[in-house]
């Protein structure tokens, strides 16, 4: 919290868009290898600021639970258990990235694309339940 204003939606913003544009980018290595570096920085600060991100949730919990009638404390467990599942994929996909970041071969990147796309789909979700809880009347 700063002041009376729940840090949390000021943060989310950034790994969306870092972790989505890390799996753009992680496409793009597969026709263009230099593209790795890259993608790896990217893939590495999106989850950076997603950890920061979900760390900065329990603030915002407190702060839906007190001032949003229509939040329920399930709706807000369900954001943050996809959350979670959102920052565990896109993990294994930076640890793919990594195991195969010296080779030439392309099928750890091929992995950790796969597995980026999945965690892209579980960050829309995540998204999505913030959405609903802020947004629904």
């Amino acid at each position: 919290m700063l002041g009376n204003v729940p840090l949390h939606p000021l943060l989310v913003h950034a790994p969306i868009a870092l972790l989505l544009f890390a799996t753009i980018l992680l496409l793009v290595s597969l026709k263009w290898m230099q593209f790795k570096l890259f993608a790896l920085f990217t893939l590495v600060v999106g989850l950076i600021s997603g950890v920061a991100a979900y760390l900065s949730g329990d603030g915002a919990e407190e702060y839906a639970e007190a001032n949003l009638s229509s939040v329920t404390h399930a709706a807000i467990e369900n954001h943050e258990h996809f959350a979670l599942f959102s920052l565990v994929a896109f993990g294994v996909s930076l640890l793919f990235l990594l195991l195969g970041y010296r080779s030439n071969k392309k099928m750890f990147l091929l992995l950790s694309f796969v597995v980026a796309i999945v965690g892209s789909g579980l960050l829309a979700y995540t998204g999505h339940l913030g959405g609903q809880m802020v947004y629904a009347k």
